[in-house]
């Protein structure tokens, strides 16, 4: 830490030979004190890097400092003066994880005794784009509760960011404000070529790569930096293989068509431009450029993703280099003409799914397939409308939900392509809130309490919906439920109830359950009377209010009849990500059962390796001679995502992180061959446990 400049020093020296060198500054806070030890080496960083300060300071009070208390002590940001603290410091945008917007951290040991000392450790991260230069952090030790400083010695550590951000840039950029959209072509390359431009003249004469990517699977965050879904866990981005969408061109001169096209060298004018073209309508894509600093014209992520990119993987700058990502490209049918849109035998348009749409242009394609889908361009001279009720152009906008499947909204148009007449639009089918369509409930004993009497249901989200909240909703059966006293009476999902039972009024919401689309979720209802019941799930548009209603399930507590337990009958290694004899992250096994399951959201699976001897279906190895086994927890939700078929009769995990070992073996990792030990959490819709033991497969091994 540097306290005082040479200058300041030699003064200091000279005084002491007149009145002696001064007494430090006395503590502040009765009972408190504290001094200065040491740290950590001061900082150089390019744009988007992150770096660590750690700095000791010793307890020479007479108060322990003791964290999550008053008595706790943190390292308060200063301003420049060395005196502000407690306030934002001038350099608050490197902050990444402090304390808080005026604390960089608290002591890192939980306790610091008098006489002790302890580390404050914080993180900085360069802003992408920070100009050259020093910057500056300074700071002192407070008392948490009362802000007041300890003993004032102005620490500080700089950050020197050694050279600006090299620019690189692609237009269209990255915003939805400046989507684009093409005609398909007949065939590649036609009239439906779209060129990207990308910037990079801190790269010239250096080479780059190019994919082509759904825009869905990436978003640009605030900082600047990408960040990719993942879903096969490799860790590398889900790009665009499959050839719908294909480069045919770079920097003007014709190429053979191709989805991937690498190394290619900037030139001195540090513009680099690629051409793209597809045959395929509703192709909705950008285009990436990076330095691909791997070789191998994948785009490496800093970790494994999950199987439906619940969250997005950061992009890993240091192993592929720079990278810029496209604005999106919408690729379409030909316009619609005047009148109906596909019409039916009296004239009148037809409901047919939305499957694209951008409210930047204004558009969207529609029509009874994806392959004869047409273009239509609404403003707001057009009439729009939701199940019949007008609506503005702008609730339109933001109640339309489309989707390439075909499983979005729909919609009737009357289409006037005339930009000055008027256009009728209405969503005749809404979508994005659909309530399941296979909920099953388990009875059991959930919560090792005494008896059998919790009700777990299990179900999987529309692939199509926008809402991640499933309220579940019971009613009381005054005699043993059944699928006659407890039905909806209808196809699943519905928009009414008025042929179900019971009422509707019977029903009362007894909680919800969080999930993205297209996820397996679990509810659990604990500690129910003995009886009769009826559970739904039901769900709400957020634009209408109006509900949608799962299939319904009966349930008696406690449970009745089926005490078989579900075996596995096949057990499969269909992926490995990581080292070809270790269960790592990215690996994926499938089990099928013999019966229909529940998942709890937490279900654990135990495996037993072979460390020993190779294991086998029986069981793990007999181990000799001072050998063991590990044992490894695989669990839903913490270190692997873990998802059900539609049937509920297969169950796929894929890891996300390593296994939590429970017993380290005499080899590290879990060693395939590997055999489920114990498992917790899966049972069939009676409650009945998996007998694992019991199963023709539960042996994982590595073909």
């Amino acid at each position: 830490m540097r306290r005082i400049v040479t200058s300041i020093m030699a003064l200091a020296l000279g005084l002491s030979l007149v009145v002696g060198l001064a007494p430090a500054p006395a503590a502040a806070v009765a009972g408190f004190d504290s001094a200065y030890q040491f740290e950590s080496a001061f900082l150089s960083l390019a744009p988007g890097d992150t770096g660590t300060f750690s700095v000791f300071f010793a307890n020479t009070g007479t108060t322990a400092w003791v964290k999550g208390t008053a008595n706790q002590v943190n390292l308060a940001t200063c301003l420049s003066d060395k005196l502000t603290c407690n306030v934002p410091p001038e350099n608050a945008a490197f902050a990444s994880a402090w304390l808080s917007s005026v604390a960089y951290a608290a002591h890192t040991k939980d306790t610091v005794t008098p006489g002790d000392f302890s580390a404050f450790t914080y993180t900085v991260k360069v802003p992408t784009g920070q100009a050259a230069g020093t910057y500056r952090f300074n700071g002192d030790l407070v008392q948490a509760s009362t802000l007041q400083k300890i003993h004032p010695e102005g620490y500080y550590q700089d950050v020197t960011v050694a050279v600006a951000a090299a620019t690189f840039t692609a237009t269209p950029a990255f915003a939805a404000a400046n989507d684009k959209m093409n005609f398909v072509s007949t065939t590649i390359p036609g009239n439906g070529q779209h060129t990207v431009t990308f910037t990079a003249s801190a790269l010239v004469g250096q080479n780059l790569s190019f994919v082509v990517i759904d825009s869905a699977n990436v978003v640009n965050n605030t900082d600047g930096t990408y960040s990719f879904c993942d879903t096969n866990s490799d860790s590398k981005a889900d790009i665009l293989t499959d050839g719908t969408v294909s480069f045919t061109a770079v920097n003007g001169v014709s190429i053979t068509q191709a989805a991937t096209v690498i190394n290619q060298p900037v030139p001195s004018s540090g513009i680099i431009t690629v051409t793209i073209d597809s045959s395929t309508r509703n192709r909705r894509v950008r285009v990436i450029a990076w330095q691909d600093k791997s070789a191998n014209g994948q785009v490496e992520l800093t970790g494994a993703g999950d199987t439906n990119c619940n969250a997005y993987t950061p992009y890993n700058v240091s192993t592929d280099g720079l990278i810029a990502v496209s604005g999106r490209k919408f690729f379409t049918g030909s316009n619609g003409t005047f009148g109906a849109q596909f019409p039916d035998t009296a004239g009148a348009a037809t409901c047919n799914p939305v499957y694209r749409f951008s409210a930047t242009l204004g558009m969207l394609t529609a029509g009874p397939t994806s392959d004869t889908s047409l273009r239509y361009v609404f403003d707001s001279n057009d009439t729009f409308r939701i199940s019949g009720t007008p609506v503005s152009l702008t609730q339109f906008f933001n109640a339309i939900n489309a989707n390439a499947s075909g499983t979005g909204d729909k919609v009737t148009v009357n289409y006037n392509p005339d930009p000055a007449g008027v256009s009728e639009i209405n969503i005749c089918s809404r979508s994005g809130f659909a309530a399941p369509s296979n909920v099953t409930a388990a009875v059991g004993n959930f919560d090792a309490g005494a008896t059998a009497e919790d009700v777990r249901l299990s179900f999987t989200t529309s692939a199509s919906n926008t809402i991640t909240t499933y309220p579940v909703q019971r009613a009381p059966i005054s005699t043993t439920a059944t699928s006659s006293n407890c039905a909806l009476g209808a196809t699943a999902p519905s928009s009414g109830v008025s042929s179900a039972v019971p009422a509707d009024t019977n029903f009362v919401t007894v909680g919800s359950v969080t999930a993205n689309s297209g996820q397996t979720a679990s509810f659990t209802n604990f500690d129910l009377a003995n009886g009769g019941y009826c559970f739904r799930v039901r769900t709400t548009d957020p634009t209408t209010g109006a509900f949608s209603y799962s299939n319904y399930v009966p349930v008696n507590v406690p449970g009745v009849g089926d005490t078989t337990a579900p075996t596995s009958t096949s057990a499969v290694l269909s992926t490995s990500a990581g080292f070809g004899n270790t269960l790592d992250t990215g690996d994926k096994i499938a089990f099928n059962f013999s019966e229909a399951i529940s998942l709890a959201s937490n279900a654990t699976i135990r495996f037993t390796d072979s460390d020993c001897g190779n294991a086998t279906n029986a069981g793990p190895a007999a181990c000799t001679g001072g050998t063991t086994n590990t044992v490894g927890d695989v669990i839903c939700g913490t270190n692997a995502t873990c998802t059900l078929n539609t049937a509920n009769t297969e169950l796929t995990v894929t890891m996300t992180a390593n296994p939590t070992i429970a017993a380290a073996g005499s080899t590290a990792g879990l060693q395939y061959p590997i055999v489920v030990t114990d498992a917790s959490g899966i049972t069939d819709t009676s409650g009945n446990l998996w007998n694992f033991a019991s199963s023709a497969d539960r042996l994982i091994t590595n073909p």
